[in-house]
């Protein structure tokens, strides 16, 4: 998925809102959710080596909050790595490069959005 499509994705299939959160880097687009304004994911494209990802030039990125043990679990497959500029416990970076594929991706993003559920609110996608 490219950023625009992960864009289409989120606010097409969430009660989710987009921003510019960071003052110093406005080309990182945070998402979070409208009921409670927590973020669940973040993308941005970067140069590599700020990610120590050994090619040149810029790569797009999702970081996506999810349990501890399943960000765990990922961070040692290949598209994946610890998370870029966010807490490495709770998120983790995916790198968009075709690596991991988009339904998997689709349900990070799932996952993300009821890992920051409003306690006692509404979760999951739109109807």
């Amino acid at each position: 998925m490219t950023l625009a499509e992960i864009d289409e994705y989120i606010l097409g299939h969430y009660d989710a809102e987009s921003g510019h959160s960071f003052e110093t880097d406005r080309s990182v687009t945070v998402y979070s959710r409208s009921d409670n304004r927590k973020w669940f994911a973040a993308t941005k494209n970067i140069g590599c080596r700020y990610l120590g990802v050994e090619r040149e030039g810029r790569i797009d990125i999702l970081n996506v909050k999810l349990a501890p043990p399943m960000v765990r679990s990922l961070r040692n497959r290949e598209g994946f790595m610890p998370a870029w500029k966010m807490n490495q416990n709770g998120w983790v970076t995916v790198l968009l490069d075709g690596s991991v594929a988009d339904e998997e991706l689709k349900d990070l993003l799932d996952q993300a959005f009821r890992v920051v559920g409003a306690k006692g609110g509404r979760s999951g996608r739109r109807a």
